[in-house]
């Protein structure tokens, strides 16, 4: 697959994986834990099947960390009492997002 091709695969599919980490007790559970996550074909953890599949077929790998609120660019206005959740593509790292997470929560 040409590498525009994957770039525009790595962006589609972004948001949808924020979401699935974001919601997930296990992944939350585990970068509570201080643990880095990769999902890619091999590491699905427990997301729905609709992104299972599409990361299989397009081969794409996000790596989720815990950062800093000063690392969350678009997110200035957020509190310190939440967890950052950043995601990027492993790819394309420029490619990335952020989610804001209520640590009580898992």
């Amino acid at each position: 697959m040409k590498k525009r091709i994957r770039k525009k695969f790595h962006k589609i599919y972004l948001g949808d994986i924020v979401y699935e980490i974001s919601v997930s007790s296990l992944c939350r559970k585990e970068l509570f834990e201080g643990n880095k996550l990769t999902v890619s074909p091999n590491n699905l953890y427990d997301l729905s099947n609709y992104i299972k599949l599409r990361t299989k077929r397009y081969g794409l790998r996000y790596h989720v960390s815990i950062v800093r609120h000063s690392e969350t660019v678009g997110w200035e206005d957020w509190g310190d009492d939440q967890v950052y959740f950043k995601f990027e593509s492993a790819e394309f790292p420029y490619i990335k997002s952020f989610s804001a997470n209520n640590p009580k929560v898992i």
